[in-house]
């Protein structure tokens, strides 16, 4: 039997719907209709509800890099429940290679955090830590070894009665 709403979100502060909504908002571009703090709370309590019934499933990599230097190369993973990572990567290779990058948090499919960054052969990977109402999140973004491989690492949680929460650790592909 699927947790009701009111004992699933028990804890949380009413305005978290409206400051997520905000920045979902902010985030948003193409012109698409504004997001409302109540469409994020229905999707997130329906997403929720499923995650609840189907049980825990590990977490899943739903787009990978092609691995082609030069061009910004998107990746996402779907880490638990409506909590998702995601991200994009332009690497120049070489000896002293350096890749532009961002990486964020998704909330039932929309973006309520995002940073983005460089790396550099002297600086291969930058960490985070994220508290976002319904959210809560570990992010390592590196380059790795001697193929220039994409690393993405953390943890992700979500709460429905308390803190539902996986590890990820995925190689999303190699640009040497």
């Amino acid at each position: 039997m699927a947790t009701d709403p009111s004992t699933g979100l028990q804890g949380i502060d009413p305005g978290v719907w409206e400051r997520l909504a905000r920045v979902v908002n902010e985030r948003e571009q193409g012109g698409d209709p504004a997001t409302t703090a109540e469409q994020l709370k229905q999707h997130y309590i329906a997403e929720a509800r499923k995650f609840e019934d189907q049980g825990v499933e590990p977490p899943k990599v739903t787009r990978t890099l092609s691995g082609e230097a030069d061009k910004w190369d998107p990746w996402e993973i779907a880490v638990i429940g409506p909590v998702s990572v995601y991200g994009g990567i332009e690497f120049s290779g070489g000896e002293e290679w350096v890749a532009r990058a961002e990486a964020g948090i998704k909330l039932s499919g929309k973006v309520i955090w995002s940073e983005g960054f460089n790396l550099n052969s002297k600086m291969n990977s930058i960490s985070w830590e994220k508290r976002l109402g319904v959210v809560w999140g570990k992010l390592t973004v590196g380059i790795r070894g001697d193929k220039h491989c994409l690393t993405v690492s953390g943890e992700g949680c979500y709460w429905w009665g308390k803190w539902h929460c996986a590890g990820f650790d995925e190689t999303l592909g190699c640009f040497g």
